[in-house]
């Protein structure tokens, strides 16, 4: 349990209102993030930032003191940069205008609900991850020649590990207490585990929750609508949260 906590994301919560500080904190706690922090200041909140680095930070837009939310998310970007989503109850052209220019990853809008803190999170954590490998990779290349990549994993089955690639490994489903993983080239494994579990054991940048019940493999994503996530011909359903929190995601233009 120990090496899980420390494996586990930081995540600040900058929140001046205890109850709703404390609700954030146990939906992380159930979503299995419990390397969580509460602040209630900018003054708390870079003392934190100093002290443990946290991954990402969870930042109320109006919290009292010298400096409001929006201000300490600049304050974030440019002297730590950190990863930061913002929850706010002011949706104006004022707020999202100030706050869009500090560039977070994404917003909570209260009154929230624990699917949108999820999505919120994973998106944000998911987009983290990808900045992170996109901008470590040429210095992998040329500092450790001998650096290995792991592009896959193996699965066990009959007393055999099975390996399977990432980029074949199209979308993981959760029904009950177990979870089954399609394959590109029809293989199916059905596994005694959470979805958190599995997921945990995937990188962040490929693999994106879009339901309560199914991962799916970025890159095999076809086309999306307000209800499911295609992948080819497979319709996977897609929650609304989700659907907001990924699509925002994406580099999209539209065609007459």
């Amino acid at each position: 349990m120990e090496s899980s906590y420390r494996d586990s994301p930081r995540i600040l919560i900058v929140e001046d209102e205890p109850f709703i500080a404390e609700n954030l904190q146990e939906m992380l706690s159930i979503f299995g993030h419990e390397n969580t922090e509460i602040a209630n200041s900018a003054n708390q909140a870079i003392k934190a930032i100093k002290t443990s680095r946290p991954d990402l930070v969870l930042l109320d837009v109006k919290i009292k003191g010298d400096q409001d939310g929006i201000e300490l998310g600049g304050i974030i970007k440019e002297q730590y940069q950190l990863p930061f989503v913002y929850i706010t109850s002011y949706s104006d052209k004022e707020t999202v205008n100030r706050a869009k220019h500090t560039q977070p990853l994404g917003f909570i809008v209260k009154p929230f609900t624990k699917d949108d803190v999820y999505a919120a999170i994973e998106v944000a954590l998911f987009n983290k991850n990808r900045i992170a490998v996109k901008g470590s990779t040429n210095v992998l290349a040329s500092s450790n020649p001998t650096t290995y990549n792991n592009d896959f994993i193996f699965i066990k089955k009959k007393g055999m590990l099975e390996k399977v690639k990432y980029e074949e490994l199209l979308w993981i489903e959760a029904a009950g207490n177990h979870i089954t993983v399609k394959v590109e080239d029809g293989r199916e494994y059905t596994i005694r585990k959470s979805l958190k579990e599995i997921t945990d054991k995937l990188p962040k940048d490929r693999f994106l929750r879009v339901h309560k019940s199914f991962v799916v493999l970025v890159d095999a994503v076809t086309a999306i609508d307000t209800s499911f996530v295609y992948l080819g011909e497979k319709q996977i359903p897609i929650g609304r949260s989700y659907y907001n929190a990924f699509t925002a995601t994406l580099n999209t233009i539209s065609a007459s």
